[in-house]
């Protein structure tokens, strides 16, 4: 596995069930260069976070980045910038409406005294993810809850019997 170049092919891997549901929905090719995880609380909390469809396009490249849990991303803007087909100057400019919006934080990096790419701690945005998904399992759990009355009116709910 190549630090430097982000890839990370899944033939690396032994093959997950996971995996195999990917494969079917993508094609092996696809899943054979990797793929990237995201919950699905970012992508339907995007306007909780207030990120417009650059951040977040700019976010999903930073988490695509992110290999280890215990070691934050540091891609280079240009990197990022060169994919979306958007200036560095864009990039640098989401990275601070994320930075603003406490999503992440911007952690100066060096290597023999000269700056390098900067870090970018998402563990804000961790944080601000596992809210959303605790709301959104509530609002779920309140309209089951609302469905089963509407079915079925008067009925109680289930109690576990005593022991």
């Amino acid at each position: 596995m190549s630090i430097t170049s982000g890839y990370t092919p899944a033939s690396c891997f032994p093959e997950k069930k996971d995996d195999k549901v990917l494969i079917k929905k993508w094609g092996k090719e696809a899943i054979d260069v990797g793929y990237t995880v995201l919950p699905k609380a970012l992508l339907q909390g995007q306007a909780r976070l207030k990120i417009n469809a650059t951040d977040l396009a700019v976010l999903i490249h930073l988490i695509e980045h992110w290999w280890r849990p215990d070691e934050m991303p540091w891609p280079k803007k240009a990197r990022i910038a060169e994919r979306l087909a958007v200036t560095p100057k864009t990039v640098q400019r989401s990275i601070a409406r994320l930075e603003e919006e406490g999503l992440l934080k911007r952690v100066n990096r060096f290597n023999n005294g000269r700056r390098v790419s900067n870090e970018y701690d998402l563990s804000p945005l961790v944080e601000r993810i596992k809210a959303i998904s605790l709301d959104m399992t509530k609002a779920k759990e309140e309209a089951d809850e609302a469905e089963r009355k509407a079915v079925r009116p008067g009925a109680r709910k289930r109690t576990p019997a005593a022991a």
